[in-house]
C-alpha cells in the first residue's frame, strides 16, 4: 500500500545577497570582525484561520527548529536584547481591505513576510552562537523568504546569512543604535 504525502511546493522565493550592515559611524564603532558567516533558518506556519475574510488576521507563529549546533533552545517568546517595536503583537495584525484583489485567508500578507523577516534577524543577533562569538552586531548580513504551500496551509522559511561583529557605542549613543532592520525588506511588498 502506497500512501501520498503531501510535499510543501514553492510558491515564492525573495532573496537579497550578503550587503554590508549600515551603522551610524557617529554612534558606532566596529571593533573586530568574525571569520565566519553564520547562517540559520527559521521557519514559520500562517495561521489556520477559520474566520471571515472580514476579521483581522491571526497571529503567526514561529516553529521551534530542530536543535542544532546552529540553534539554541531559545523560544520565539522570550526575551531579547534587540526589544523594539517589533515585539509588539499588534504589529502582526492585517486589517481586510474589501478594495484589494482576493488573497487567501491562510496566506502570509506583505506585513507578516517583513514581521518574520524582522523577527528572525532579532533572533539571529540574540542567538547561542552569536554570544559564543562575543559578538553583538552584524557587519554584512542577507537573506532568503521562501514562501511554500501545502494543501491549504502556508509556511514562511527565512534564511538568514551574516557576518558577525563586535561593535562598541560611542559616548552619548543609545543601545537602539545596534539594532537596525534587514536590508532591501521592500522587496516583500506586492504580489506577496
Amino acid at each position: 500500500m502506497h500512501l501520498h504525502t503531501e510535499s510543501w511546493e514553492v510558491i515564492d522565493q525573495k532573496e537579497v545577497p550578503q550587503v554590508p550592515a549600515y551603522y551610524d559611524e557617529t554612534a558606532v564603532q566596529i571593533t573586530s570582525i568574525s571569520s565566519k558567516d553564520v547562517i540559520q533558518t527559521f521557519t514559520f506556519d500562517a495561521p489556520s484561520c477559520s474566520s471571515s475574510p472580514s476579521s483581522p488576521l491571526q497571529k503567526f507563529k514561529l516553529l521551534r527548529p530542530p536543535r542544532s549546533p546552529s540553534f539554541g533552545s531559545r523560544s520565539s517568546r522570550s526575551p531579547s536584547p534587540l526589544s523594539s517595536a517589533y515585539d509588539d503583537d499588534s504589529t502582526f495584525e492585517e486589517s481586510w481591505d474589501n478594495s484589494m484583489s482576493y488573497r487567501d485567508p491562510h496566506d502570509f500578507s506583505p506585513a507578516q513576510a517583513r514581521e518574520a523577516l524582522i523577527s528572525a534577524r532579532c533572533q539571529l543577533l540574540s542567538s547561542s552562537e552569536m554570544r559564543k562569538l562575543g559578538v553583538n552586531a552584524l557587519f554584512s548580513e542577507g537573506w532568503t523568504v521562501t514562501k511554500l504551500r501545502k494543501g491549504s496551509k502556508y509556511r514562511l522559511q527565512v534564511r538568514y546569512t551574516a557576518r558577525p561583529a563586535k561593535a562598541v557605542l560611542r559616548s552619548g549613543a543609545s543601545k537602539a543604535s545596534l539594532t537596525g532592520l534587514p536590508p532591501f525588506m521592500d522587496l516583500l511588498e506586492g504580489s506577496w
